[in-house]
């Protein structure tokens, strides 16, 4: 069963739920009754979750408020499987043992490395012809053709931003392999391609505090990371200087701010129960760039409280470990990691994309230590 697990969580960043609905439900069945038939067979040893309880109790009865006063139930309880999925992915991984949790990064780093490679081929050969079809289209989102016409890579995702921030959050997994500079190479030059401003810097926000965690933040890290930060600028400033407004970072961050003001209003509208899980939408987005304020406004007060319950339980758990155990580094990098995706969802919403969400649901198990 173990290794069906890992081949369900090698698959999962392959296909996009926004470009590939049909073959998504198709896997996010079959994970879910998988994750159901583990917990029969194999179950979850309660005593080392104790410490999830409380907080698992409250997301759980979120979601059932959620959908009790959704303003679309049947829209809401179609959309329950994402996070039913995750949080029993996130149970099993909670449970495993060492030596399977490292497995289970193996496989998780495994696949960035594949989609790395993918998306410096995409660089490399893969723009050309498909900017040649979709000029012939009608009615083409002026992003799409930005993506294309700047080469900022996406594969297999369907936006740059989107991959920015899956590889965000594995970089830091990739810190372990100490003898495999090559492997964080790879990443970093596709992350780079993909000119994400937001990802860039929560990667960037991460790793100082990794750095910190180890106890390393000497000369050389911080030569390292103001390297980093100029790179950053260094991309900010050559998508300033274009000529089309829209593709300029101060017009994506006013965007963001009119989706935030409007989420605002839909929470102020029903703060305590929420719109209902799968029902978020605005005028002219489908997301609201920041995943807590999204969760909030689909889920209520309970909803945010208690997943942010779940994430505080969790870094409480690693923080104990750091002082005491033997696997310091692995502990660092697997809050690292979370540390990049939560902050990346500041901006961005691949909470709700599971072709991400998932391996973070994952990548938050392996971290929760009892």
């Amino acid at each position: 069963m173990f290794r069906i697990l890992l081949s369900l969580i090698f698959i999962r960043p392959f296909i996009s739920s926004l470009a590939f609905p049909y073959l998504n439900s198709i896997y996010s069945t079959l994970l879910l009754v998988f994750l159901i038939i583990w917990l029969i067979f194999r179950g979850t040893p309660l005593n080392k979750i104790k410490p999830l309880k409380y907080p698992l109790i409250l997301f759980y009865l979120a979601l059932i408020i959620s959908i009790i006063f959704s303003i679309d139930k049947l829209n809401s309880f179609r959309n329950l499987y994402k996070y039913i999925s995750g949080l029993l992915l996130f149970l099993i991984a909670a449970s495993l043992e060492y030596e399977d949790k490292i497995k289970v990064i193996h496989t998780i780093v495994l696949t960035a490395l594949i989609i790395s490679l993918l998306a410096i081929y995409q660089y490399l050969f893969g723009f050309q012809h498909i900017l040649d079809y979709i000029t012939q289209q009608q009615n083409l989102e002026p992003f799409v053709l930005d993506y294309l016409s700047r080469k900022r890579v996406f594969f297999p995702f369907v936006t740059p931003n989107t991959l920015a921030g899956y590889l965000a959050m594995i970089i830091p997994l990739v810190l372990a392999y100490k003898d495999k500079i090559w492997f964080i190479i790879l990443l970093s030059f596709a992350i780079l391609l993909t000119k994400s401003l937001g990802a860039l810097l929560s990667i960037f926000s991460a790793l100082g505090l990794y750095f910190y965690l180890q106890g390393k933040l000497g000369k050389r890290r911080i030569s390292f990371l103001v390297g980093l930060l100029v790179t950053i600028s260094a991309i900010f400033i050559s998508r300033s200087i274009t000529q089309k407004q829209h593709l300029q970072p101060i017009f994506s961050t006013l965007m963001r701010l009119n989706y935030w003001k409007e989420t605002l209003r839909i929470i102020k509208a029903t703060p305590l129960t929420g719109i209902g899980i799968g029902n978020f939408n605005l005028a002219h987005s489908r997301y609201a760039h920041n995943s807590y304020l999204q969760i909030w406004a689909e889920m209520g007060t309970l909803g945010i409280v208690s997943i942010l319950w779940l994430i505080i339980t969790v870094f409480k758990s690693n923080l104990k470990a750091l002082k005491d155990s033997s696997y310091k580094t692995q502990i660092a990098c697997l809050i690292t990691a979370n540390i990049a995706f939560l902050i990346h969802n500041l901006v961005d919403f691949t909470f709700f994309l599971p072709e991400v969400s998932l391996i973070w649901w994952a990548i938050l198990g392996l971290s929760f230590l009892s």
